[in-house]
């Protein structure tokens, strides 16, 4: 499992900087890269329960994540299964950032710490 696109490394952690946040989908490029030879499901854990947090403040903005066109609701975790098809399989699935009511928030820094894990099915 990997990423390409728009993101960098810390610590082995990738960071994804959605810019300016507004409501709707953030341009941001990002592909999660799998290899597999089967059916698998991807399971994502956000440490906010899909809220974009301003530190250890009480401001957040809701937010979800979607991998190839299917949303995930963040609040808790959440599973994505692929196509079962069988052989070695490439596959490149986009991901997308979506911003929620971003209206009478505090200006500042905003985050979350997601946790994407696969496992065949």
């Amino acid at each position: 499992m990997g990423l390409s696109g728009a993101y960098t490394v810390s610590g082995g952690q990738a960071t994804v900087d959605l810019g300016p946040l507004r409501e709707g989908v953030a341009p941001v490029p990002l592909q999660l890269r799998l290899s597999s030879t089967g059916p698998y499901e991807i399971d994502i854990v956000s440490a906010n329960n899909g809220r974009l947090r301003l530190g250890s403040s009480e401001w957040s903005i809701p937010y979800s994540v979607a991998i190839d066109g299917q949303v995930t609701n963040l609040g808790a975790p959440a599973s994505i299964a692929n196509r079962p098809e069988s052989g070695l399989r490439r596959d490149s699935l986009p991901m997308r950032f979506v911003i929620g009511k971003i209206d009478d928030v505090r200006a500042g820094s905003y985050t979350d710490t997601l946790s994407i894990s696969v496992r065949a099915r």
